[in-house]
């Protein structure tokens, strides 16, 4: 049996020798079309998927991943059946209130629970005292339920495009009880309009609970109000960081476009004034807002008109009157926004950067920003700028896109075809050690998304420890059977070679060549002479030899 040491000495000196590769493009196998669309479009390729992409073909593959909906009868029966372990001691909270020991396996319930419901997980009053970790168990949830959706969904590109909003609207869903609460309907959010229209999704982001605690908007009103959420609109989830004009101008006067109404960039003053124009926009948890008045306890967005500022504004050089109606100013700020130039192309390049390559063409992000903006009344805005994309001779052309932690580890799982069994989520805390905090990173600029932010000795390292237990029972991830045989006489070697080919097509026979090595089997054993532990073991020392190839690892 192939020892752990003897696995990282073979392993990282076959990552020395390719590293020098990386920063050359791949080129996909001749006439591997299929895989070059799934591994850019979905969270990996299956041997379905790649069979029903050579049926329906480029376009109609598109098609209908653009078309299916949200809801997925075999996925959502799926998480109906998947079990979360809960844990934790018995206590009593600071007020007295106490609660037993417990320890169980449990449904994913918050997925789908009214808001309203989950009320109680952010209630401190006496009567209420639980544990911490009950009051986090939404988001707990979420993480659970993103192994599952990203390993089975059929709706791939969905899936894809959800984690890539999850990224750009960053919520550290473990920032306290209040984000955890009601992350699940956040997820949702992004989910329900990941291929939709980008004004209406920002729009569900700026009321989403989850979002409003977070930036703290839910507590922001008048004099003073607070910046948190209007600094992140405008320089993460809009116009960006290279739109940041205040090192360049002192007047707003000044900003190119700024005195018609639409500057190209924005100061300091505008994410003041944007501050102002989102005051008042809170949640429905029953808070205090006055003498005899509260908030509705609804665990959704909740406006409170007293909390505003009424008074005039002035945005990238457009005039807001004063005294308008109910979240006018917020809403015209997001209509504003939405439709920028600016924006167009930082949302364009981004996405582009995630799907294709660290540095997109320039003239490809132009003509993704020029449709972005075309279409920002139409319902299938995002789907429309993805055709743009996949439409283009960059989409065919050879890239180098690492496949980050959680990206690689499913698509390990797709191509084995496992079956996802996390009770604990132990898959969670692995990926953690590699740097990936599955809807815990903290910097609302989520997770980092070019190859060197991936790269260091220490990452690698932990996508050797993926690579290698990921498909152990203990690892508490996904479980496949790879002890199947093509046919009775099929040879050991054969038989990894095949394991391996799954991954990294046309490196099987290297792979198995190098285990039958180490191993010390005949290439001529049969497979069925192994014993099914053994031969467990061989195909996921291929899988794992396969996994860390740069065939696998660069999408």
């Amino acid at each position: 049996m192939i020892t752990r040491r003897m696995f990282h000495t073979k392993l990282m000196a076959a990552l020395v020798v390719s590293a020098v590769s990386w920063s050359k493009p791949v080129e996909a196998a001749a006439g591997d079309e299929a895989r070059l669309w799934l591994n850019r479009l979905t969270f990996g390729a299956t041997t379905t998927d790649i069979e029903r992409f050579a049926t329906l073909r480029p376009d109609a593959w598109l098609d209908r991943q653009l078309a299916l909906p949200v809801s997925d009868p075999a996925l959502d029966a799926r998480l109906s059946r998947a079990r979360l372990r809960i844990t934790y001691p018995a206590g009593v909270d600071e007020q007295g209130a106490s609660w037993p020991a417990v320890d169980d396996l449990r449904p994913l319930s918050a997925l789908s629970a009214d808001p309203a419901q989950l009320l109680p997980l952010i209630d401190w009053t006496p009567g209420y005292g639980m544990d911490f970790t009950e009051r986090i168990r939404p988001a707990t949830e979420v993480i659970a339920a993103s192994l599952i959706r990203a390993v089975h969904a059929e709706a791939q590109l969905r899936e894809v495009m959800t984690q890539f909003w999850h990224d750009h609207f960053n919520v550290n869903a473990m920032k306290d009880e209040y984000t955890a609460a009601f992350f699940a309907s956040h997820d949702a959010v992004l989910r329900t309009n990941a291929l939709g229209n980008f004004r209406t999704l920002l729009g569900e982001v700026a009321r989403s609970p989850a979002m409003l605690y977070y930036l703290n908007n839910a507590d922001s009103i008048a004099s003073p109000a607070n910046e948190n959420y209007a600094r992140e609109l405008l320089e993460l989830h809009t116009l960006g960081a290279g739109n940041y004009l205040n090192d360049r101008f002192n007047d707003w006067k000044a900003v190119p476009g700024a005195t018609q109404g639409r500057a190209e960039g924005y100061l300091d003053l505008d994410v003041y004034e944007v501050a102002r124009a989102f005051t008042g926009w809170s949640v429905g948890d029953g808070r205090w807002i006055s003498e005899g008045e509260t908030a509705p306890l609804t665990g959704r967005f909740h406006y409170v008109a007293r909390w505003h500022d009424p008074y005039q504004k002035r945005i990238l050089g457009r005039e807001f009157p004063p005294n308008r109606g109910p979240m006018e100013d917020g809403e015209e700020v997001l209509d504003l926004l939405a439709r920028h130039p600016g924006t167009a192309r930082f949302v364009c390049s981004k996405i582009a950067r995630r799907l294709l390559s660290d540095d997109p063409s320039p003239a490809l992000v132009d003509r993704m920003a020029q449709v972005f903006l075309a279409a920002s009344d139409a319902p299938d805005q995002i789907g429309q700028v993805l055709r743009v994309l996949v439409k283009s001779p960059d989409f065919a052309a050879p890239q180098h896109k690492l496949r980050r932690p959680f990206e690689f580890l499913a698509a390990v799982y797709r191509a084995t075809g496992a079956e996802v069994r996390s009770r604990e989520n132990g898959f969670h805390w692995e990926l953690m050690r590699a740097g990936w905090r599955q809807h815990e990173y903290g910097p609302p600029t989520g997770h980092p998304d070019r190859l060197q932010a991936w790269t260091g000795a220490s990452t690698l390292n932990r996508y050797v420890d993926l690579a290698l237990a990921g498909l152990e029972d203990w690892f508490d991830g996904a479980r496949a059977d790879l002890t199947g045989l093509a046919a009775d006489d099929e040879a050991l070697q054969a038989f990894a070679m095949r394991q391996a080919d799954a991954l990294a097509p046309g490196q099987g026979a290297r792979i198995a060549a190098d285990l039958a090595q180490a191993y010390g089997y005949d290439a001529a054993t049969p497979a069925r002479d192994s014993p099914p532990q053994d031969r467990q073991a061989l195909a996921q020392t291929a899988v794992a030899f396969a996994a860390l190839t740069p065939d696998f690892l660069l999408r």
